[in-house]
């Protein structure tokens, strides 16, 4: 660094690409002068990274259009007529109305929502009091099933048995892999770690195959890419397990010893066959008979296990579930699968060569599916890996939610968020589904408040049409805590100004690489910006529980460090506040491996197996990973009158330059993504239409519409049209891409599948109240649909 200069770490503002980046902040004079990648130490010493919105946050605290004030809304909500007020009036008025509600309502009439991605970092500070403050009061946390990134958790749930520990691996395993399969995904634009090891990879000679919809920067870099169809991807997925199953290319000891697929089946209900004591039965070849295995162990009963059989046991007929998945997959030909994906049976065929004949591959799909099918993929993905042996071994692996990490830390979050226990804590849990019934009916209870913690979901939370005539002209009071004016501030009653990462303390408490890491403020607040814990015990302090937020951001930060996680408490010296304070990042405790969620191989499934199939989604006859049709797809023929009906996919993707609604107001990102939203379709079907390249351009179904120019672009498949997601209502000249979208988390999206998926977790302890408490369900009970939407469009004249 140059004299005068010093540094502190911050956590990415960029944080929802899902890298969780911490950056270096460099200060001088009192400002921030540039930022860049951080130093880890130890065995990820070369691990700091930065991509362009990294290096550019830096002039986000500067910004005019910052939010520095305390504002109270004095026209119609959404009329933009504000006033500033002080943080006394603010929280003295807000605190008068809250109380008011709670008294004619209940507790339970305050809704608090939070999307943890939105404020860097995920797992800070904002989530943890915002939790506290709920199970005090006893309010209702809305935002359970949203309807986001779901899918990955539905496969790992019922396949290997827990929620979170498959989201993240560590991308050094790609570095020995043969092959690559990027499904979904694009990391040479979003992901930097990811790329930086898919490209180490390659230098070793592996073959990178890019499978998805758009032609983009990862399908450039890779060695070969093969376009599917809209939410088709699991036809694919699954033709390929049938080819490797009829040409018996599976790994059957793996199978074997870590899988059901040696289980018995009942013909008649699906179910496991069992013996008295309930312990699944396999087939003994040597003995030619049923023995038990050990419930919840993957203990071999016998030396020589049946592996594709069918036998009858007590008059039942039955078949191991090997000979259901072979039975199954057999329709999954290559002529069926073409017709679904367009991918041609030539293809099909070398790519599926190319995975097995791999001495060790890796399938990456990173959170691009977003379909109501996303969980099927997932599945037959970790199936595809239970078939070739390609789990728990190095360069080899699937994951399906790619949160580049190392392993995970757990901080002494419950005392914090639960301070009388979890027996007392009075806040509610409500899938979002409910959410939005609860506010349409005021079943089972009303909502009449909604403080926004973190997000925007007006923008970001489709579809914007169900906030605006629904759900807010239902609300007494709407608090939007936030850095900018976001679409959903501009609805708020009142607006409150959040300090920046680069003005506050926090606690890097996700995917920091195996390091703890302390985000210090690099410049004083801007305006009158205030920090989380100033905001909590300005409110508490107003409805009674100001004894229970009486502590500084540090103060909460060092009870936090006080976890007897063994990867925490293992630290040597203990690591303590100060410590960690002198120091900026400590190393935590962790083994001199690579994180792999598959290490150990061992599952919290039922039958402490992986479970390809599934005796709990008998009920819903999902037992076995599936191919199921989009939600809402394109309709190609014309209706009577000659006009189409959702004749095109609509796709609206996400670009290098934002991170969902971030980085629109800075004018440099927003000057390098075109300067404006505009469209993009293929030009054979813009030919069609009577389209030419900068045409001005509506995008329309029975939801919504949005006016924009529109770009021709062999990138774009025929058939699907996509408007760049990120930029504010306001930067359209008519509608937004978000009014088009189906409602997710909602019950028009949620099927037998997701209810089914609720009841399980229930069953097993999971959906409880209380942040970072143990609880599994938050994701549980619905599917992310953003992709499941069909429209027209047509040229606007004038």
């Amino acid at each position: 660094m140059a004299s005068g200069e010093s540094y502190v770490y911050t956590c990415c503002p960029g944080w929802g690409d899902h890298e969780f980046c911490a950056i270096k902040t460099i200060v001088k004079d009192g400002k921030i002068v540039r930022t860049e990648k951080p130093c880890y130490t130890g065995a990820e010493a070369d691990e700091g990274y930065i991509c362009q919105k990294g290096i550019m946050s830096c002039r986000q605290p500067y910004n005019p259009k910052r939010l520095t004030h305390p504002l109270k809304r004095v026209g119609e909500r959404g009329e933009g007529k504000w006033e500033k007020i002080s943080w006394d009036q603010a929280m003295d008025e807000i605190a008068e109305k809250l109380l008011k509600i709670r008294d004619e309502y209940g507790p339970e009439a305050l809704a608090m929502w939070d999307v943890v991605a939105s404020v860097p970092p995920s797992q800070g500070l904002a989530a943890v009091l915002s939790s506290r403050f709920i199970g005090l009061w006893g309010a209702t946390d809305p935002i359970q099933a949203y309807g986001l990134d779901n899918g990955p958790f539905y496969a790992a749930f019922f396949d290997m048995g827990n929620f979170y520990k498959y989201m993240t691996t560590d991308p050094k395993n790609f570095d020995s892999a043969d092959v690559i399969i990027v499904w979904g995904a694009n990391p040479v634009e979003n992901q930097q770690r990811l790329a930086k090891h898919i490209v180490e990879a390659k230098s070793r000679g592996a073959k990178i195959i890019d499978i998805g919809l758009i032609y983009d920067a990862t399908c450039g870099y890779a060695d070969q890419f093969i376009p599917v169809k809209p939410g088709s991807d699991p036809a694919l997925s699954m033709a390929m397990v049938n080819l490797i199953i009829q040409r018996k290319q599976y790994k059957a000891d793996f199978l074997l010893a870590y899988t059901v697929a040696p289980f018995l089946v009942r013909d008649d209900d699906g179910m496991f066959v069992r013996d008295a004591d309930g312990n699944c039965l396999v087939w003994d070849l040597d003995a030619n008979a049923p023995v038990a295995t050990v419930a919840g162990q993957q203990a071999i009963p016998c030396e020589n296990m049946e592996l594709d059989g069918e036998h009858v046991i007590d008059g039942v007929p039955c078949k191991t579930a090997f000979a259901r998945l072979r039975e199954h997959a057999a329709k999954y030909t290559a002529e069926y699968q073409e017709a679904i994906t367009g991918v041609s049976d030539e293809t099909l065929i070398q790519l599926t060569d190319d995975y097995v004949s791999a001495s060790a591959a890796y399938i990456i799909g990173a959170l691009g599916l977003r379909y109501q099918n996303q969980g099927e993929s997932y599945r037959s993905f970790y199936l595809l890996g239970m078939l070739t042996g390609n789990l728990g071994r190095p360069g080899a692996g699937v994951t399906s939610e790619m949160l580049p990490a190392g392993f995970p830390l757990v901080f002494n979050d419950a005392p914090i968020t639960m301070p009388e226990g979890r027996a007392n804590y009075k806040g509610k849990w409500m899938r979002q589904a409910d959410f939005i019934e609860a506010v349409r009916t005021g079943e089972p209870y009303p909502i009449k408040a909604f403080w926004k913690i973190a997000g925007n979901p007006v923008h970001n939370c489709p579809n914007r049409g169900l906030w605006l005539n629904e759900i807010f002209p239902k609300m007494d009071l709407i608090v939007d805590i936030d850095i900018w004016m976001t679409d959903t501030g501009q609805y708020a009653d009142y607006v409150l100004p959040d300090c920046m990462p680069f003005e506050r303390y926090e606690l890097v408490a996700s995917a920091a690489y195996n390091h703890i890491v302390l985000q210090e403020p690099a410049i004083e607040p801007v305006g009158e910006a205030k920090d989380p814990a100033f905001i909590y015990g300005e409110l508490a302090k107003r409805v009674g529980f100001g004894e229970y937020f009486d502590k500084t951001a540090e103060e909460w930060i060092a009870i936090r460090l006080q976890s007897q996680y063994p990867l925490i408490a293992g630290i040597q010296p203990p690591l303590t506040y100060e410590r960690l304070k002198a120091e900026k990042m400590v190393r935590a405790a962790t083994p001199p491996v690579n994180w792999d969620p598959f290490m150990g191989m061992q599952f919290d499934t039922p039958s402490g197996r992986l479970e390809f199939y599934s005796e709990r989604l008998v009920t819903v006859n999902d037992q076995l990973a599936q191919y199921i049709p989009p939600l809402e797809a394109p309709t190609p023929a014309r209706l009577a009158d000659g006009t189409a009906k959702g004749k095109y996919h609509f796709f609206s993707g996400r670009q290098r330059f934002f991170m969902q609604s971030m980085f629109t107001d800075d004018p440099v990102m927003a000057k390098l993504s075109g300067g404006k939203p505009t469209g993009r379709m293929n030009p054979a079907d813009a030919l069609e239409e009577g389209i030419k390249d900068g045409d001005k351009v509506e995008v329309y179904n029975g939801r919504g519409h949005v006016v924009i120019e529109m770009h021709l672009d062999q990138a774009i498949p025929p058939g699907t049209v996509q408007v760049w997601f990120g930029w504010r209502h306001d930067a359209f000249e008519e509608g937004m891409y978000s009014e088009l979208l189906v409602p997710l988390g909602s019950y028009e999206t949620i099927d037998d599948r997701a209810e089914n998926w609720v009841a399980c977790v229930k069953a097993v302890g999971g959906y409880q109240p209380g942040f970072s408490t143990g609880g599994i369900g938050g994701m549980a009970g619905a599917w992310d649909t953003i992709w499941d939407c069909a429209c027209d469009v047509r040229k606007v004249e004038g």
